[in-house]
C-alpha cells in the first residue's frame, strides 16, 4: 500500500464513508475531501471534515504508517499546522503540530478487493496491466477515453509546433516545410533531414521553386552528397547537379552538411535518404504554398495527391548516385503517405487551429485520422492481444498514446481505464 494509491483512494472516495471514527473513537463525517495539492505541503487543501461536533476546515495529509508524519518532521513544519485530518493505512504513531496538538488520525477502511485489483495493475508484470480486466469495461467508456486521448496526444503535439513556428519567426510556411523535411527521413533518417531543412530554408528554395534541376541541386548539396569524388554510372546529371549547386553555394554562401549523417545501412534501398531527397525535391517542386493547399484539403484523397510525386528519369534506374538498379518506380508508397499525414500533417493541422482558435480545423485534422487504417507496430499488437480493436488511425493513434503516457510509465492510477478498474471493485 503506497501512498499514491492512498491518494488515489481518497480523492476518488473509494471507501465505505459510512460510520467512520477517529483513532480516539470520535465520528467523522467529509462534507468536502479537499483539492489536490501540486505542490509542496500538505496532500489536500480546503477540506471541510466535520469531526464529533465541530465542523473543521483546513488541509489533509496522508501517509501509509502514522510515524510517517514524524519520519518526514512535520512535526517541525509550521505549514502543516493547518493539518485537521491524519488519513493513513496503518497507525502506529500519533502526529502533532508544532505547538505539540495532536492530529485526528483516520485508519482509511479500504476494501480488501480494491488492494487485490490495485496489486494487480501496479504491482504485476504484464506491459499492459490492465489487460485482464479490459473486457469489463464498457465500450461506450473506452470510446470516450479514447477520444480524450487522441485530443491529448495532438495538444501536445501542438506545443512543439507552436515552439517551432516561434522559431521560425511565425512562418506557417517554413515551420510546414520543416516538418515535412523530418517525416520524409523517418524513421531512421528524420533528424539527419531536420538538421537539411535548417541548413537549407524554405526561403531559398523558394527563390528557385520553378526549377526542379535547382531544387535538387540545393537539397543534395547542402546535404553533403554532391561529393566530386564520388564514383558514378551517370555522369551527366550529377555533373549538373554539382555545376548548379556550385554556383547556388557561392550565391547565398551556404554551408552543407556532412555526407556522413546519412544512414543507408540496414533499411530497404526505397527509403534511401538519396531517394527521399529526390522525392522532397519534387514535393516543394510541386506543392509551392504548402499551408494554403493542406487547409484546402477536405478528403484523405486530396491530401494523398500532394505527395504523389514523380522523380527525374535519373531514379527510376538508381537508388544512390553510385549504382544502376532494376527500373522501378520510386513513388511515395501509401502507408509512408498515410503515415506522413498522421505523424506530420495531423499534428500541424491541429497546433495551426490552435493557434488561430478555430475549433473546424482541429476537428478536420482528427476527422482525416477517422478515415485512416490503423497503424501497425508492436504497440498495437500488444492492443490486440488484449482483445481491443483498432480500425481506424484515430483509435491506434489513442492506443499510442494511452501506452507510452501511462501503461508504460505505469500510471494507472491517472488513466480513465484505471480508474474504472478500481472504481469497480467498491461499486459494484
Amino acid at each position: 500500500m503506497n501512498e499514491q494509491l492512498l491518494q488515489f483512494i481518497w480523492q476518488q472516495q473509494l471507501f465505505n464513508r459510512n460510520n467512520l471514527q477517529t483513532t480516539d473513537g470520535e465520528p467523522i463525517v467529509i462534507e468536502k475531501i479537499g483539492m489536490a495539492n501540486p505542490n509542496a505541503g500538505p496532500d489536500f487543501l480546503d477540506a471541510h471534515i466535520r469531526i464529533g461536533a465541530t465542523l473543521w476546515v483546513g488541509n489533509v495529509e496522508i501517509h501509509q504508517k502514522s510515524s510517517m508524519w514524524t519520519a518526514h518532521k512535520h512535526h517541525t513544519q509550521e505549514s502543516y499546522n493547518s493539518v485537521i485530518l491524519h488519513i493513513v493505512a496503518e497507525h502506529d504513531k500519533e502526529a502533532h503540530t508544532t505547538r505539540g496538538t495532536k492530529i485526528p488520525t483516520l485508519v482509511l477502511p479500504i476494501a480488501g478487493e480494491l488492494l487485490a485489483a490495485s496489486k494487480q495493475l501496479l504491482e504485476g508484470s504484464n506491459k499492459i496491466m490492465c489487460c485482464k480486466h479490459l473486457p469489463t469495461i464498457d465500450t461506450f467508456l473506452q470510446n470516450m477515453l479514447f477520444d480524450r486521448l487522441v485530443v491529448e496526444r495532438f495538444e501536445r503535439k501542438s506545443i512543439h509546433v507552436l515552439a517551432l513556428l516561434e522559431q521560425n519567426g511565425n512562418s506557417w510556411e517554413e515551420t510546414c516545410y520543416q516538418m515535412l523535411a523530418r517525416s520524409f527521413g523517418a524513421p531512421v533518417n528524420s533528424t539527419a533531414f531536420e538538421q537539411l531543412a535548417q541548413v537549407l530554408p524554405l526561403k531559398i528554395l523558394a527563390k528557385h521553386s520553378n526549377s526542379l534541376m535547382q531544387l535538387e541541386a540545393l537539397l543534395f548539396g547542402q546535404a553533403g552528397l554532391l561529393d566530386a569524388s564520388t564514383p558514378l554510372s551517370n555522369q551527366n546529371y550529377y555533373q549538373t547537379l554539382q555545376k548548379e549547386y556550385a554556383f547556388l553555394q557561392k550565391k547565398y554562401t551556404l554551408t552543407p552538411l556532412t555526407a556522413c549523417v546519412w544512414k543507408f545501412s540496414r533499411m530497404r534501398p526505397g527509403n534511401f535518404p538519396t531517394i527521399r531527397i529526390a522525392q522532397l525535391a519534387q514535393f516543394v517542386f510541386q506543392s509551392r504554398g504548402t499551408t494554403s493547399k493542406i487547409l484546402q484539403c477536405t478528403t484523405i484523397s486530396e491530401l494523398e495527391k500532394l505527395f504523389s510525386v514523380q522523380l527525374h528519369a535519373f531514379w527510376s534506374n538508381h537508388y544512390s548516385f553510385t549504382h544502376t538498379s532494376p527500373t522501378r518506380k520510386k513513388s511515395l508508397g501509401e502507408t509512408t503517405i498515410h503515415s506522413i499525414i498522421i505523424n506530420t500533417i495531423v499534428p500541424f493541422l491541429f497546433a495551426y487551429g490552435t493557434y488561430h482558435s478555430n475549433d473546424d480545423i482541429k476537428q478536420q485534422a482528427l476527422d482525416f485520422l477517422e478515415s485512416l487504417p490503423a497503424e501497425q507496430n508492436s504497440i498495437i499488437d500488444l492492443w490486440h492481444n488484449c482483445s481491443v480493436q483498432c480500425k481506424s488511425a484515430f483509435r491506434s493513434q489513442a492506443l499510442l498514446q494511452l501506452y507510452n503516457e501511462y501503461c508504460a510509465q505505469r500510471k494507472c492510477l491517472q488513466c480513465g481505464i484505471g480508474k474504472r478498474i478500481l472504481s469497480k471493485q467498491v461499486f459494484s
